[in-house]
């Protein structure tokens, strides 16, 4: 019989982090494709009041397919692996890979925000992996406490 109070909610075994590190590899691969069409294309052109403009993004496919697949390297890494320093590892890359996406957003705008919000769930879940297998465990909850208060 369970006595109300204070109970620790800690899984005795966290398993890996399958679909976070799945979602990395798929948004890693998308951006290493994404770059590799921009390094084929060539240069961009921008319509501005004054005339057309060509926009080279060389260095900015080069940096955005590095990021890609460092991404789908930690994301099956911390997949894989399923440890704490793995994922922490694919916490930065995502965030790295959401920068650089950002930096391209008027060049490919849905794609940009689609795959920014995949790492961002990615991150998230990734995050409550790394809260579940904390080394003391999950912090003990009040069940049925509540605050008082404004």
């Amino acid at each position: 019989m369970r006595t109300p109070g204070a109970t620790v909610t800690a899984p005795e075994r966290t398993g890996r982090p399958v679909l976070a590190g799945t979602l990395l590899v798929a948004t890693g691969l998308a951006d290493a494709l994404a770059a590799y069409g921009m390094l084929r294309s060539g240069t961009f052109m921008v319509l501005i009041r004054g005339g057309l403009y060509p926009v080279d993004l060389t260095a900015w496919a080069w940096s955005q397919l590095t990021v890609g697949v460092a991404v789908a390297l930690a994301g099956l890494v911390a997949a894989v692996t399923g440890r704490r320093g793995a994922a922490t590892v694919a916490i930065g890359g995502a965030l790295l890979a959401i920068a650089v996406d950002l930096l391209l957003l008027p060049y490919a705008p849905i794609r940009v925000l689609l795959v920014a919000a995949v790492d961002a769930a990615a991150i998230r879940l990734l995050l409550r992996h790394r809260r579940a297998t904390r080394p003391g465990g999950m912090r003990p909850t009040v069940s049925g406490a509540r605050r008082s208060g404004p």
